[in-house]
């Protein structure tokens, strides 16, 4: 049976992957615990108690995370598996925790509740960006794991670098303790940015360039086989209005001033992605410090539409790398500039498109009206 480190071998010989002896040396070390995982039965995970319940893979941008992540949870023999990203994650448990008012410990009766559907849950980019989600984790954490549900979570911060300067900081330290005892912390020290291999740039990405709306025009043009459009319109996405500057059946396109601002939140970004396999995004400013909810909404937009394979063109004011170089979250914007290199190149391009499947989570905010504000 073809295991990680077999796959990545023919990876590697067909060229698809370049060869990395410290991801192959965790790949290894993963096909133990997956192999580990796949012995075990849902009473033998019960009745085992297993302390180690899970991995947290951390390292750099672009060093191969996602890669591993995926494969991963590909590898895993199970049904009884979930993958998403860590902030669709904490929405999900917000959302229950504000259905359960009357339950002296809703984590508890949530973390029984996930046990029902799954035994190992991926999340990928773990960073704590919130006071709410900072102040829950070690109690969400402990319930999980009382329940012998495995975790495996990718993050560019070591543990102990989570949530550095934060609110009330010594109150998230014992979740810290938690992630260190209770999962293996691995680091992942490629030395190459594999985001960065690629043969050529697609010339999606337009800076500052004084024609670069005639060049979206000519994009959206290109990508718009069926030549219907509507101009200058409103769409309805979670119940509310959102105005673009144009769209078609597969295509649409945002001044960012609209896309990032006005209170918008991931559930919106979710639900655009379901609709649309192209994105247009104009006019991406240079973000001030005092502009971080924009920031923090871009990243959320670009994680989004990277993990559904969707496509993208935009237009800057500067350079990217500038975009976001002083706030809050300057060092988690490096991630979503790696991001956009990515997304750039031929090989990303030519990954299929995969709407996400998280209307589950769309329609529970749906149904309760509640949105973000972006703080």
């Amino acid at each position: 049976m073809q295991n990680l480190n077999t796959w990545y071998q023919q990876q590697t010989a067909a060229g698809n992957l370049t060869f990395d002896q410290a991801q192959l040396e965790l790949l290894n070390q993963l096909d133990v615990f997956l192999d580990n995982f796949a012995s075990l039965n849902f009473i033998t995970r019960l009745w085992r108690k297993d302390h180690k319940l899970g991995y947290y893979i951390y390292g750099d941008v672009g060093r191969g995370k996602s890669m591993i992540m995926n494969s991963m949870y590909q590898f895993t023999q199970s049904s009884r598996k979930i993958r998403l990203h860590f902030h669709e994650f904490m929405h999900e448990i917000h959302q229950k925790m504000a259905q359960m008012h009357n339950i002296d410990d809703p984590l508890a009766s949530i973390a029984k509740d996930y046990k029902q559907r799954y035994d190992i849950i991926y999340l990928d980019e773990m960073h704590i960006s919130d006071i709410a989600t900072a102040m829950i984790m070690k109690r969400l954490l402990e319930s999980l794991f009382a329940n012998q549900i495995y975790i495996v979570t990718s993050s560019n911060y070591h543990p102990d670098n989570l949530w550095p300067n934060g609110l009330m900081r010594e109150r998230f330290l014992p979740a810290i303790e938690v992630i260190k005892d209770r999962l293996n912390i691995v680091s992942l020290n490629s030395q190459q940015d594999y985001r960065l291999i690629n043969d050529s740039i697609n010339q999606l990405f337009i800076i500052q360039q004084p024609d670069s709306r005639s060049q979206l025009d000519a994009i959206f043009n290109a990508i718009n086989l069926d030549n219907q459009s509507n101009h200058d319109v409103a769409i309805e996405v979670c119940q509310r209005e959102l105005q673009c500057i144009k769209h078609g059946s597969d295509i649409i396109w945002f001044d960012f001033a609209i896309i990032c601002g006005d209170m918008r939140s991931q559930l919106d970004y979710l639900e655009l992605v379901q609709k649309f396999k192209w994105f247009i995004i104009s006019d991406i400013p240079l973000l001030t410090i005092d502009k971080k909810d924009f920031a923090r909404r871009f990243t959320w937009l670009i994680d989004i539409l990277y993990d559904s394979n969707s496509k993208l063109a935009l237009s800057t004011t500067v350079p990217l790398k500038d975009i976001y170089c002083q706030g809050d979250f300057a060092n988690e914007f490096e991630r979503t500039i790696s991001r956009l290199e990515e997304m750039q190149t031929h090989e990303y391009l030519e990954k299929t498109w995969q709407p996400l499947d998280y209307m589950s989570i769309i329609s529970v905010l749906k149904a309760k009206k509640l949105t973000e504000n972006g703080a």
